[in-house]
């Protein structure tokens, strides 16, 4: 498997925040939701794409 820089990026930010956390779950999860909060602006949320018609069926 060829080594991804933005798969590493991401593990190594994740590395740090577990040893920021001290390996504590509801730290890691706090800290997760602030810099959510904080990035927001940045963050992507895509819908959903529609289903295709069932076999049979006539689109809308």
């Amino acid at each position: 498997m060829k080594a991804d820089p933005i798969v590493e990026e991401v593990r190594a930010i994740r590395h740090q925040l577990e040893r920021e956390t001290q390996l504590d779950a509801e730290l890691y999860y706090q800290r997760l939701k602030t810099l959510q909060e904080k990035f927001s602006g940045r963050l992507v949320c895509r819908q959903p794409k529609p289903l295709p018609p069932r076999e049979g069926e006539r689109a809308a």
